[in-house]
């Protein structure tokens, strides 16, 4: 089959309406772990705003984005979500998530998973950077209408103006892949995979982990999801 970086366009559209012929790709994670620049490098657009070091979050609202293949297909719907526990007073990410989830979101869609990003500049066991607590929050935001998405495909990130040392890189990598092993604990409702690369850009890259991420949810190899 034909990778889906081979078949897309370079194209999308903004969309307000999730169809039960869609595949729901929830990108999460925490302030600076590289959401936004993945989903700009993922779509190779330059209307992503990507917020630069040392500012606040700049995705401040849900911004679903239906992505245009070459075969005709456009059943793939990349979902930009803001970060939790921003402590930011103006704005509450919970509550923006809860709305789109409410309004725009279908429980009967085709599949969805989560992509868990998480830049490898910091410590994956802070407080304020677990995968347990921000996903917990995300799974909160669906508030008992239907059962959020249990699939998730963890990924470090780097992206270019961060200088570690490959001794840190692997350091922090074997600490992500600790704190990713909780969600598949005994009882969890998580079920948990993590990307073997560091995502460094570029779109072949991000569409090799958006395929990964469908093979997780279709349970095969093979991500025909036309």
């Amino acid at each position: 089959m034909p990778s889906l970086r081979s078949m897309f366009k370079s194209a999308f559209t903004i969309t307000t309406e999730v169809t039960e012929d869609d595949f729901v790709v929830f990108v999460v994670g925490p302030t600076g772990s590289g959401k936004s620049w993945f989903t700009k490098e993922l779509l190779k657009s330059e209307d992503i705003q990507v917020a630069k070091k040392g500012q606040h979050p700049c995705t401040k609202n849900v911004q679903a984005l239906r992505c245009n293949f070459q075969n005709g297909q456009n059943n793939i719907v990349v979902v930009d979500t803001p970060s939790f526990h921003t402590e930011l007073e103006d704005f509450d990410a919970d509550q923006e998530m809860t709305k789109w989830i409410k309004e725009r979101f279908t429980g009967n869609c085709r599949g969805s998973g989560v992509l868990f990003l998480h830049t490898l500049a910091r410590d994956p066991r802070h407080p304020d950077m677990l995968i347990t607590r921000h996903l917990k929050t995300f799974a909160m935001c669906f508030n008992g209408k239907f059962p959020a998405p249990s699939r998730v495909h963890v990924v470090a990130t780097k992206e270019p103006a961060c200088i570690l040392t490959d001794d840190t890189v692997d350091h922090r990598q074997e600490q992500l892949r600790g704190t990713m092993g909780q969600l598949n604990n005994s009882g969890s409702k998580w079920k948990a995979s993590m990307s073997s690369e560091v995502f460094k850009g570029g779109p072949d890259q991000a569409w090799k982990v958006v395929q990964a991420l469908l093979d997780d949810i279709l349970g095969k190899t093979d991500s025909s999801v036309a």
